[in-house]
């Protein structure tokens, strides 16, 4: 393979980092390994442009699309995939493969050049322990991006600190590493991190990789491989002794809405173990591809929907199952004609913004009183029919929309998401929800352009809802239920009382209510070897129209290597994946 990481070098160079962690600069002066580390300031510079790739759209930057191909929610960014008919030389693929990589690369880099530096005492030079600290920063980092590989690919190439790209540019071939042997190799990594690191950060370093982080990591690492007994005294550890920030220890934070929701220094939440800080100038795609038209400027175009399947999974307030049949009889057996004529109005404009002219037949009030007497997780996620939303109008000015169902067959003013109306703009008239959660609302102050928000890599409600399903598995029903009952509470839904299978489909449905769009589900599915159970059938409307048709072959289980990848290094075409 003529390279492996195309887009790397072995110069190490920050590019344009702002947020928190006071790196709002370009450095020109990029650090490589002729011109070597020799003073404080190349350490921050060389640990930014480490943080930066994990940024990137094929790393972690896109990580909510992922359940765009899963069961609970459906879009146009990678359907072929979600239809079962990908091919190995799909650009997801190799754009996963390639940036998660350069994670790997910059941290091994990290690595080797920290390893080798001279350490001082002196003014501006480099300490012992911010070499340390380097070291094990980048270890974490290591350990992150190869984890995320073989959630993907499985079985891998792996590199440590010795392989110098500029050395090995030119026949990067190894042979594959097993799934188990690499996690193996994590594990120390994150051994190593767990004692160099510390328990949290000052506020200008706030973002950067903790103890606590580590510690997540590797309890999330072991349960991957099965290792429930070893992940449940991580899990336990984080839970009961980890920091946020400062001397904050991690707490679920009281109010859901505002995890989706925090940026800039202030508005810390203490559920954060580890996350992407996003800020104006360097913004999260949330808004762009999951937003609709009311979002911003109406520019964004909802490439990803909320799907029926996960609207219905919210349970009444009571905790007792949701049924339709309560607010809308003859919903569930009805036809799209006979839903429309339930819910559907027509719709007229006023002075730019649309109002209800006529009811028609519909109960608006019954299936608004659907959506709001349910789990309060329900409209923190998703916009649903007759709720509002605060959005902008083309001029960027914050406007209040209200979200209609519209029956196109007689309203005299056609469906515009821009004027509130519930429409997948991909697929021409599909009623569809949207995605509420980590979209901007109004103008965020000024925030026209990308998200800012703080992206959870690893929080504590996910850490509770692994630590509840290691639990289950090693037959601690009641402390399984304690620690699901604790998610649940945040959200003033009523604990329950569950054993042994009923116990484990009910902590995955809680794993879907609580964490969707954030990337689970995906990963989640295919551990769990449910993939061709639950992506299947069509994908819909609100109403029950199709938009494609779902499907999961056994091949999805684990991502093929890439054509790009296989054109450069042929030797490794006997370790395609099966079915690929």
């Amino acid at each position: 393979m003529k390279k492996i990481l195309n887009t790397i070098t072995a110069t190490i160079a920050a590019i344009f980092l702002s947020g928190c962690w006071g790196l709002d600069y370009y450095p020109h002066d990029a650090i490589g390994e002729n011109n070597f580390l020799d003073r404080a300031s190349d350490v921050t510079k060389l640990m930014a442009g480490t943080y930066t790739q994990i940024k990137n759209p094929w790393t972690f930057g896109y990580d909510f699309l992922f359940d765009s191909v899963t069961d609970i929610a459906n879009g146009d960014y990678f359907q072929n995939y979600a239809m079962g008919i990908s091919s190995y030389s799909d650009g997801w693929f190799s754009g996963c493969w390639t940036q998660t990589y350069n994670v790997v690369q910059r941290a091994n880099t990290t690595i080797r050049l920290l390893s080798n530096a001279e350490v001082g005492t002196g003014a501006g030079e480099i300490t012992a322990a911010m070499r340390d600290q380097g070291i094990a920063e980048a270890k974490f980092l290591r350990a992150l991006g190869y984890f995320r590989l073989t959630c993907l690919f499985g079985d891998i190439p792996y590199y440590d600190e010795t392989c110098i790209l500029a050395d090995k540019f030119s026949n990067m071939y190894v042979e594959f590493s097993s799934a188990a042997e690499v996690r193996e190799k994590i594990i120390v990594d994150l051994n190593d991190a767990e004692k160099a690191l510390p328990s949290a950060w000052d506020t200008n370093n706030y973002g950067r990789a903790t103890k606590w982080a580590a510690i997540a990591l590797r309890g999330k690492v072991k349960l991957y491989g099965k290792d429930y007994s070893g992940a449940l005294v991580d899990f336990d550890n984080v839970i009961n002794n980890g920091i946020a920030y400062g001397s904050t220890k991690l707490a679920l934070d009281p109010d859901y809405a505002h995890v989706f929701k925090t940026w800039d220094v202030g508005k810390r939440c203490p559920e954060m173990i580890f996350s992407i800080q996003y800020s104006n100038s360097y913004g999260s795609q949330t808004t762009a591809l999951m937003g609709n038209k009311s979002s911003l400027r109406q520019i964004p175009t909802d490439r990803m929907n909320p799907s029926s399947k996960l609207i219905d999974l919210y349970e009444k307030k009571d905790g007792s199952a949701f049924n339709w049949e309560e607010y809308l009889p003859g919903w569930t057996n009805g036809n799209l004609a006979k839903r429309r004529d339930l819910t559907a109005v027509t719709i007229n404009v006023k002075d730019g913004k649309a109002y209800v002219e006529d009811l028609l037949q519909s109960d608006t009030a019954a299936m608004a009183k659907a959506y709001r007497e349910r789990d309060p997780r329900l409209m923190v996620t998703a916009i649903t029919p007759y709720s509002t939303y605060l959005g902008t109008d083309a001029g960027s000015n914050p406007q209040l929309f209200n979200y209609y169902l519209v029956n196109t067959n007689v309203s005299k003013f056609g469906p515009s998401e821009g004027n509130g109306c519930l429409r997948n703009n991909n697929g021409g008239f599909t009623p569809s929800y949207f995605v509420r959660k980590f979209v901007i609302e109004g103008n965020l102050g000024g925030e026209y352009n990308n998200a800012p928000f703080e992206w959870p890599v690893i929080r504590l409600a996910d850490v509770m809802l692994m630590a509840a399903e290691c639990s289950n598995e090693l037959g601690q029903d009641s402390k399984a239920c304690g620690y699901v009952n604790q998610v649940r509470a945040r959200v003033n839904m009523p604990a329950i009382s569950k054993s042994g299978d009923d116990l484990r489909k009910y902590i995955r449905d809680e794993r879907a209510r609580e964490l969707p769009f954030e990337g689970h589900r995906f990963f989640d599915i295919r551990r769990w070897g449910i993939g061709a159970e639950v992506v299947k059938g069509d994908a819909t409307t609100i109403w029950g129209n199709k938009i494609y048709t779902m499907s999961y072959p056994s091949k999805h289980n684990v991502w093929p290597v890439p054509q790009v990848e296989l054109d450069r290094t042929p030797e490794w075409k006997a370790y395609q994946k099966q079915g690929w």
